[in-house]
């Protein structure tokens, strides 16, 4: 559990109490950090980038995106997971039609001291696919 003034879970101190943002963000024993909206496209761009505390937690990580594409065109959203540096997940989100939301989830424990990196990309040239990543987990001791 996270203790004011630091100690317990890591970025206690810099957590963003909107939690948007790349960073982790912590209320009592639940961590959590939200992307914000991003637009997908062939270049991979980090989404979420942090560093787990002295404890482990356990959470979803959850891609959600709006494609808007012609019903022919599929050109699916991706999310990479690396853990210290190592891919460990690669998820996507593709079903064909315009404005057609829809999410992929990977659940997963994250070990203590463990650098986080959420990469998201598209394969479509001509799309504008919008998209966010969340991750909501509990923290145990």
């Amino acid at each position: 559990m996270a203790l004011a003034g630091g100690g317990g879970a890591g970025n206690v101190a810099g957590s963003n109490p909107s939690g948007t943002g790349t960073s982790l963000n912590y209320i009592g024993d639940h961590a959590y950090a939200y992307s914000g909206a991003f637009e997908a496209n062939v270049t991979a761009a980090t989404v979420l980038n942090f560093n787990t505390g002295s404890e482990y937690i356990v959470g979803t990580f959850t891609l959600n995106a709006c494609l808007q594409f012609e019903a022919t065109d599929v050109a699916p959203t991706y999310m990479r997971i690396k853990l210290n540096d190592e891919q460990v997940s690669v998820v996507n989100v593709a079903e064909p039609g315009a404005d057609t939301p829809s999410s992929s989830i990977q659940e997963m424990i994250l070990s203590p001291y463990t650098s986080v990196v959420v990469e998201c990309w598209s394969n479509g040239n001509d799309v504008n696919d919008l998209g966010n990543v969340r991750f909501i987990g509990r923290i145990y001791a």
